[in-house]
């Protein structure tokens, strides 16, 4: 393949792709640059279709990771009843 990288001098770039298991494949070559940022829009979607991952198994998952550790840390705990404005 001696396709050259496109370049574009544009604020914009639209390409296809198409995931593998594990890579995007573009449908042509680009030359990225570090921390470039990208937008992802998934084509094809149906919204009846079971999705990969249930709840449960996100909510597992994120209970795993310890990402959410800092909620039941009391020096995270900042506010207190005295500043809510309305108390529901």
């Amino acid at each position: 393949m001696n396709e050259k990288p496109y370049k574009t001098n544009t604020t914009m770039l639209s390409l296809k792709a198409k995931f593998d298991g594990k890579h995007l494949r573009f449908s042509q070559k680009v030359e990225l640059q570090q921390e470039e940022e990208v937008i992802i829009i998934f084509l094809n979607r149906d919204h009846l279709q079971e999705p990969d991952f249930t709840g449960e198994q996100i909510q597992q998952l994120l209970s795993d990771s310890g990402s959410l550790a800092f909620l039941t840390n009391d020096a995270e705990n900042v506010y207190s009843d005295k500043d809510l404005k309305v108390k529901y």
